[in-house]
């Protein structure tokens, strides 16, 4: 026994305070699990979100490279007076990189090949991107030239863009 402040204190009490003081040190099974739910419930409204922001910056950087190709191709058709005779990017290669574009971007955001079209004379082009899902025609029912579309959920990413003679006649929003 123990006398302090007027009060009698018995040694057996203070050892076993002391006992559940040192056993209080970790976290219960239910504090964790409440963690891992938060945790979860988190990750379930940030990985969507992080998925549209991944398939917009492909987007933006497939208009972009078409943009750079146009740039070349009215350069080309500046000093030649028509776009090139070729089928193909790879062609289409030859003629632009390196004079008239230094770093000739031939894939698009999904690792895609560009499609070229021009037809004779040569005095029209189209470059076009298939889009996510690498389809013709794909999305939202194919191209209505001149309009842009709103990318508000992941299977808009499967449209088509449509670059001809330098301006986006089938594009997304920007």
């Amino acid at each position: 026994m123990i006398f302090h402040s007027g009060m009698i204190y018995d040694i057996n009490f203070y050892e076993e305070v002391n006992m559940l003081r040192k056993r209080q040190k970790g976290f219960t099974l239910i504090e964790l699990l409440i963690v891992v739910a938060i945790i979860a419930i988190i990750a379930a409204i940030a990985i969507p979100n992080l998925m549209t922001a991944l398939q917009k910056g492909r987007q933006k950087r497939t208009m972009g490279d078409m943009k750079t190709i146009a740039n070349g191709l009215e350069s080309y058709d500046v000093d030649i007076a028509q776009y090139p005779d070729v089928s193909d990017m790879a062609g289409l290669r030859q003629y632009l990189s390196p004079f008239y574009i230094q770093s000739f971007p031939s894939r698009d955001g999904w690792n895609s090949e560009f499609v070229y079209q021009t037809e004779a004379p040569y005095d029209v082009y189209s470059v076009i991107s298939y889009g996510r899902n690498r389809a013709a025609g794909g999305g939202l029912g194919g191209p209505n030239f001149g309009q842009t579309y709103v990318c508000s959920r992941m299977s808009d990413f499967d449209t088509d863009i449509y670059l001809s003679n330098g301006q986006f006649t089938w594009a997304p929003k920007q």
